[in-house]
């Protein structure tokens, strides 16, 4: 798991009250690790505490990653492997005394029957080798730890003898004193033309990209042309390296699937007059 720098100062804060606090108030939210090994499945999944939402939110806001795991691990379990309903998540963890470790049981359960699966078709494929060996990976990066947002993703990737490794991404960008989960939409400005400002720096990219393909004469990618939603994947990236909105998309959702998860940095700079101060 890689926690990106908090660099943020009390003067940057104050001037933005996008609500990235000082360094004293961020310190609060941590973002620990819980690892889950069963075989071939490796899982780093977050785990939340220090909220000003107090422990409860603690425990929501870790059930909300933790959900996200195990949607990723549900994507390799065999149709007929035992599976709670993803919409009862927190119906069925909230039925247990600790919900963080109904959670986790959960994941470990789930990615037990994975690497079980794993075993019995490499065997039955005959796949014996180092390098013919099923796996998955979930791990997580977190961009943004603060009082007031806290914004990450979740990585997730995965060979089953294909040609390429099976990739995707999960984002959650959420308020962890009351838990509310913000949208694209919801970082910029009501009523400003965001989606258009945001189409053009993405097809930018994607135009830059192929004219550096072209120099370096290797095969360009046939890019989809980008309509923003409001509802897309995003993170919030507090590192001033690289301070601005992340936008993400999967495999195969606006490039061909050969081209694996596509990202679009879009600076601070290039939209400081669109976005909002004055998150709730």
């Amino acid at each position: 798991m890689k926690l990106s720098k908090k660099l943020f100062t009390a003067g940057i804060v104050s001037a933005l009250t996008l609500s990235v606090a000082a360094s004293a108030l961020a310190a609060e939210l941590t973002v620990k690790t819980k690892k889950i090994n069963e075989g071939q499945v490796k899982i780093a999944t977050p785990v939340i505490t220090g909220s000003e939402g107090g422990a409860k939110m603690d425990t929501l806001l870790t059930q909300m990653t933790t959900k996200n795991t195990v949607a990723e691990i549900y994507k390799y379990l065999s149709s007929d492997s035992q599976k709670i309903t993803l919409d009862n998540y927190l119906d069925f963890t909230n039925g247990s005394p600790d919900p963080v470790k109904e959670g986790f049981a959960l994941v470990k359960g789930s990615a037990f029957l994975v690497n079980a699966g794993f075993d019995k078709e490499q065997k039955a494929l005959g796949k014996t080798q180092a390098a013919e060996k099923y796996r998955l990976d979930i791990d997580y990066t977190a961009y943004t730890v603060d009082s007031e947002i806290l914004s990450l993703e979740q990585y997730a990737s995965a060979y089953t003898g294909g040609a390429h490794d099976n990739e995707s991404i999960t984002t959650l960008t959420v308020n962890p004193k009351t838990g509310r989960i913000y949208t694209l939409a919801d970082m910029f400005v009501p009523g400003s033309d965001y989606k258009a400002r945001l189409e053009m720096l993405i097809a930018i990219q994607q135009k830059g990209d192929n004219r550096l393909l072209e120099q370096m004469k290797k095969p360009t990618v046939a890019y989809q042309k980008v309509i923003i939603s409001g509802n897309e994947k995003f993170y919030l990236n507090s590192d001033l390296d690289n301070w601005g909105i992340y936008v993400v998309y999967n495999p195969g959702e606006v490039a061909p699937m050969a081209a694996g998860i596509q990202k679009y940095y879009l600076p601070i700079d290039t939209i400081s007059d669109i976005i909002s101060y004055q998150l709730k």
